[in-house]
């Protein structure tokens, strides 16, 4: 009878021991799991933080504005001055594409009326029938298109120089803006004003003054 019992009780034993090891084994698992999603939570709360908190460099955005106009304003983040930006540099590209092309169309004109110095047979005529954007047709002679042609030409150079400035203007902007952005404005940064009096004994007298201390953030 003993003998029957003892496997039973043989059997029980490690069914006991095989649950209270998945137990352990499972409420290991449980803990680490719940580990993990912590750091996980932590980790995904940490890169949101990160990702939250925009640092404004003014090294960077000079050097995105002098590359192409706008990419400073906007990573700045100015987008309203983006249209301002895109506005002056294709008013300023139409101006000078339209002076471009008249002094094209003057240009051509001016060389038939000019003498050839390549070609001393040639003998230029006296007026150019020229049409006009208004439809007319004018006869003008080699004076007359050699302003027009140096009006135009000096006009698109004009243009030129100011989508030049414009470039700058916008690189000087991007700078400015962006260390005006980072520079602090908190309660850290203070300012101290002391009178002082001082007894000179040489001059008997009493002199006063004031003092002006900063106190910076660390």
């Amino acid at each position: 009878m003993n003998d029957v019992k003892a496997p039973i009780y043989l059997g029980l034993l490690i069914f006991i021991g095989l649950f209270l090891c998945s137990w352990v084994s499972l409420a290991n698992s449980i803990s680490i799991d719940t580990l993990d999603k912590n750091k996980v939570v932590k980790v995904d709360t940490v890169n949101a933080v990160k990702k939250k908190s925009y640092k404004i460099i003014p090294r960077v955005a000079t050097l995105k504005s002098l590359m192409i106009p706008g990419w400073g304003q906007y990573y700045n983040r100015q987008y309203w001055k983006l249209p301002l930006v895109a506005g002056a540099f294709i008013t300023l590209g139409l101006i000078a594409d339209y002076n471009q092309v008249r002094y094209v169309k003057y240009r051509g004109y001016y060389y038939i009326a000019s003498p050839h110095p390549e070609d001393p047979s040639y003998v230029p005529p006296a007026t150019v029938a020229v049409p006009f954007e208004d439809g007319l047709i004018r006869d003008l002679d080699v004076n007359q298109l050699k302003r027009l042609n140096d009006g135009y030409r000096r006009n698109r150079d004009y243009t030129y120089i100011g989508m030049v400035l414009a470039w700058a203007l916008n690189v000087v902007d991007a700078n400015v803006s962006a260390h005006l952005k980072t520079f602090d404005v908190s309660d850290d940064i203070t300012l101290k004003i002391k009178p002082n009096f001082e007894y000179q004994p040489n001059a008997n007298g009493l002199y006063s003054g004031i003092s002006l201390s900063f106190n910076f953030k660390k």
